[in-house]
């Protein structure tokens, strides 16, 4: 008989093919298109697979192999990075970027007790303005930096 158990292993395997199998099912209506000519579809459902695979090759593996057992979990990082992730979501249409980035980055370092002002106003700075040179000047993307 065949003894499951709990692991980091199994616990990202059944995570990954639910986040791919959500995201496949989502975009099914989507039109795939061809390797040569790609429709707004292909590059998500390449992903998808992609993902699905992955978790599973981890339940697979956490069913042969020891895995690092399940610990305690950590609330603080976790809730701080998962709050600022929504409120960027939420600030970013309404005040641009950049102080939806200022936010995000700085709900992110709070997740540490080790948070040092001066680094996360330096760390916000520089993703700041590499978003800005890479989405907003290189690639053309229509981000607002800041509305009015």
């Amino acid at each position: 008989m065949l003894r499951i158990r709990l692991s980091t292993d199994l616990l990202t395997g059944l995570l990954f093919l639910a986040l791919g199998g959500f995201a496949i099912i989502y975009g099914w209506n989507y039109p795939v298109g061809s390797a040569v000519r790609m429709g707004p579809g292909y590059y998500p459902l390449l992903v998808s697979c992609g993902l699905a695979l992955l978790g599973t090759i981890l339940i697979i593996r956490s069913f042969f192999l020891p895995g690092e057992t399940i610990g305690t979990i950590a609330l603080r990082p976790l809730l701080f990075v998962l709050i600022g992730t929504l409120v960027f979501g939420l600030l970013v249409e309404r005040t641009g970027f950049v102080l939806a980035s200022i936010v995000l980055v700085f709900a992110a370092r709070l997740a540490d007790r080790d948070f040092r002002f001066t680094e996360v106003a330096l760390l916000a700075a520089l993703l700041i303005a590499l978003i800005a040179g890479l989405f907003w000047l290189g690639l053309s993307l229509p981000l607002k930096p800041f509305v009015f």
